[in-house]
């Protein structure tokens, strides 16, 4: 799983996976709603898991990995901000 790939929820609905973080050595990427490969203004924060070989995604609903997970992300942001 990577960046700008799409994955689709057991719900249907599909996500483009924007940046990723790594946290305690586990993966977690930011991501946009896409309604026919189109982002809209809604975005989420995904786990990867790995069970059984296969690929997976959880949304992630600790509060406080949240805040992590978006400090780091904009930290990312400014970084690549400042190279350019």
């Amino acid at each position: 799983m990577g960046i700008d790939e799409i994955i689709t929820l057991e719900d249907g609905k599909e996500y483009i996976l924007l940046t990723q973080s790594i946290q305690d050595g586990e993966k977690y990427f930011l991501a946009v709603e896409a309604v026919n490969e189109v982002p809209t203004e809604n975005y989420e924060l995904f786990k990867e898991v790995i069970e059984n070989g296969e690929l997976s995604v959880e949304e992630v609903v600790d509060e406080a990995l949240r805040l992590r997970l978006i400090d780091d992300l904009e930290a990312q942001y400014d970084a690549m901000d400042l190279q350019d």
